[in-house]
């Protein structure tokens, strides 16, 4: 597998992590609004965090795949400005909720944070969706359609399970009670059978891959066991192995996938920087990686984990 594959997909997993864990505290936020203040402790040092890691992402992309550039500026052109628009007015209204000292307008503020996180998510989610698939993308005139690639069972069914990882993670992320503690345990059950039978069924060669990385899915059932069985056992660290988890399901998802795309018919490999310059963008991307990484952990252990 290469090398420059594994680190920009690590960058990726690490941002999808964030982002997904963001999503799931969302949702805590709609089913009880008595989570408001570990929901708010939780979001506040998380969202600028997500912003850095989805700029030095993209910005690591351009230099690990720079011929596939063309053709995402072409293609996924009105998706991406939409969720870039979308981004942006996430950002502004938690910035409104943070800097306003009314409580009433601070929840309104939220409740449409929450709302345009949720498009944000789901437009993220085509994208990646479509790259994987196919699906409403045309290679020959390098186009796609764009409610095609937003409105069809594969790309429905992967963002139902990112909602219910999101879902799992936050249950046990803010010890929710409504529905009991076996919510999680069943939410993130039902994600793994939609992400694999989806698979199966819309990419052509994930049951070949899956069955040459059957230890990498092991692996991840093993960990969501751990941190499942840990917060049955009302273990506080449990939600960090939850995260962990997050994290490890994510990246071992692109390694069972690597190196495909548009469902087959196009490879990562295609698109790679060959370049004398492509090892020195590895070294940047790991080096860049970890500080940013570094930079989150420290943030977030002083904004979130000392605090509560």
């Amino acid at each position: 597998m290469n090398a420059e594959y594994i680190i920009n997909y690590t960058v990726l997993s690490a941002f999808l992590t964030l982002f997904i864990a963001e999503i799931g505290s969302s949702f805590v936020f709609l089913i009880n609004r008595g989570y408001y203040q570990k929901v708010k402790n939780f979001i506040t040092p998380l969202w600028g965090p997500i912003g850095t890691f989805a700029i030095f992402y993209a910005v690591n992309t351009e230099a690990t795949y720079p011929s596939a550039l063309s053709l995402v500026g072409t293609m996924y052109i009105t998706l991406g400005m939409a969720a870039g628009l979308f981004f942006i007015l996430r950002n502004a209204f938690i910035m409104y909720s943070e800097a306003h000292s009314n409580k009433r307008m601070d929840i309104i503020y939220r409740e449409i944070y929450i709302i345009m996180t949720l498009i944000v998510a789901f437009l993220v989610v085509t994208i990646f969706s479509s790259a994987l698939s196919g699906i409403g993308v045309n290679l020959t005139t390098v186009s796609i359609n764009p409610l095609v690639a937003m409105f069809n069972p594969f790309n429905i069914l992967f963002f139902i399970s990112v909602a219910l990882i999101a879902l799992s993670i936050s249950y046990v992320q803010f010890g929710v009670k409504e529905g009991g503690k076996i919510v999680p345990v069943i939410a993130a059950v039902l994600a793994y059978i939609i992400v694999i039978v989806s698979s199966i069924i819309y990419l052509p060669y994930f049951l070949n891959s899956l069955s040459t990385g059957t230890y990498l899915l092991i692996i991840s059932l093993i960990v969501a066991a751990i941190g499942l069985v840990t917060y049955l056992l009302g273990k506080p660290f449990s939600k960090y192995i939850m995260g962990i988890w997050l994290f490890l399901s994510i990246d071992m998802f692109g390694m069972i996938q690597y190196p495909y795309l548009f469902g087959g018919v196009a490879k990562y490999t295609q698109f790679l920087n060959n370049s004398s310059m492509a090892l020195y963008v590895s070294y940047v991307t790991a080096i860049g990686g970890t500080l940013v990484a570094l930079y989150l952990a420290i943030f977030f252990y002083v904004n979130y984990v000392k605090r509560a």
